[in-house]
């Protein structure tokens, strides 16, 4: 009985959003591409994970009363190794991704190495209306659909290359 509440009331919820989330990567972008085309490209450790969301209390009435979802985000810090591109000025930089359901989320493991591709701008767009999402130096948005991974000598290969041009 408790698991049909709980399906319940996911069904309710996510219905009355009028917003659902779906990842859906059109393509798959090479190294090259990727390269070109993210802020920040490198590869670093994830030493902590937290999930975070906004709390204005206006922002939060606003959106609940236009029944958008509450944007919540995991925010990791990654201890950098090695830069092949992008403006960081500290050894540690703030990560942004979606929680890896239906967001395209990179579900980070705390203690790995990653090789990552980031934005200086969230990839959620205006779909929380007025929401800040964070940005600034040393702060980057990714998500699965960016190449994004474990940590790869073939992949640092193909950067390396990409990363000189």
């Amino acid at each position: 009985m408790k698991a049909i509440t709980m399906m319940l009331t996911i069904f309710i919820l996510t219905s009355m959003s009028g917003q659902l989330l779906a990842c859906n990567c059109l393509r798959e972008y090479t190294v090259q591409e990727e390269v070109k085309y993210a802020d920040a490209v490198l590869f670093g450790t994830v030493i902590s994970k937290e999930l975070t969301m906004q709390t204005d209390s206006a922002i939060i009435r606003s959106m609940t009363m236009r029944g958008s979802p509450m944007p919540t985000v995991a925010k990791y810090s990654l201890l950098v190794e090695y830069i092949y591109k992008g403006k960081i000025t500290n050894d540690t930089i703030t990560i942004f991704t979606g929680l890896g359901g239906g967001d395209c989320g990179v579900r980070f493991e705390i203690g790995k190495r990653y090789i990552v591709y980031g934005k200086n701008e969230t990839y959620f767009g205006k779909l929380f209306g007025e929401f800040q999402f964070p940005k600034g130096v040393n702060i980057f948005w990714t998500h699965t659909c960016m190449r994004t991974n474990i940590f790869r000598q073939e992949e640092i290969d193909e950067i390396e290359k990409y990363a000189r041009e």
